[in-house]
């Protein structure tokens, strides 16, 4: 019966895969090894880590856990791949449980942020989500995501989808939003980083304030005028998405607006 996780094995190299496995190695995992597609990408984690480099899935040295960090794409194939006596987990939040090939120990180690090589997250304030087919396993997750967060969950996978929609909405969108708003300033010669204050303090409101009750803008007020100045401004995606954003704002708070 498994009840500690001492050593772990890394199956990705990319943004998730490169500051779990240096998150855990802070905090007195043994990273046994790393395997990618990429043996470039592998090789220069594993340095930083002081591990092995395995090209082959299949011969994966013996450990207490192999953690997959792949897109949701390559889960089944990979974890397929994997030794039926090693326990896995995989990092995804939208690819189910049952939809794996079951073994003895498999689990969802799912840390609910948004990573990036070139920026180091602070872990310790990171959800996890986890889930595993047997309460043992789960437990040793839990006590695994517990060394380096402060912020750990069990998730089935059908609130873990639902999550990851949420994720995706707050995050994905968020900063495609931002990303258009860039591209607009860029056609009209201004640098976009004068909103970056904004941002901060729309971000910052909501730890404070339900995004209802923080909602403002034209929208909000029901000013037409300002709506459609707007939209003579802009094309293309961009229009659409301001059009449909507005819309999707005045139908929220058209009770409220009447009423004010």
């Amino acid at each position: 019966m498994l009840q500690t996780i001492q050593k772990v094995s890394i199956i990705g190299a990319g943004n998730v895969a490169s500051q779990l496995a240096q998150e855990l190695a802070s905090n007195g995992i043994q990273i046994v090894s790393v395997t990618s597609k990429s043996n470039e990408s592998a090789s220069i984690l594993a340095e930083v880590l002081n591990c092995a480099v395995i090209a082959d899935i299949a011969q994966i040295p013996p450990s207490d856990l192999v953690l997959v960090c792949v897109g949701d794409d390559a889960i089944q194939e990979v974890i397929a791949q994997i030794p039926t006596q090693q326990a896995v987990a995989y990092t995804s939040g939208s690819v189910e449980i049952k939809s794996i090939a079951t073994r003895q120990n498999l689990g969802v180690f799912y840390p609910l942020q948004t990573f990036s090589k070139t920026r180091k997250v602070e872990m310790f304030e990171v959800p996890f989500l986890i889930e595993a087919n047997n309460t043992h396993f789960a437990q040793a997750l839990f006590d695994l995501a517990w060394k380096i967060s402060k912020n750990v969950q069990f998730m089935n996978s059908e609130q873990r989808k639902k999550i990851h929609v949420g994720a995706v909405i707050v995050n994905n969108f968020t900063n495609h939003l931002v990303y258009l708003a860039d591209q607009y300033f860029k056609e009209n010669e201004l640098d976009w980083k004068i909103l970056q204050p904004l941002l901060k303090e729309t971000l910052a409101k909501l730890e404070t304030t339900t995004p209802y009750d923080a909602q403002t803008g034209p929208a909000r007020r029901n000013d037409q005028e300002i709506i459609e100045k707007h939209l003579l401004m802009l094309n293309g995606n961009t229009k659409e998405i301001y059009q449909l954003m507005s819309e999707s704002i005045l139908k929220t708070y058209s009770n409220k607006i009447q009423n004010d």
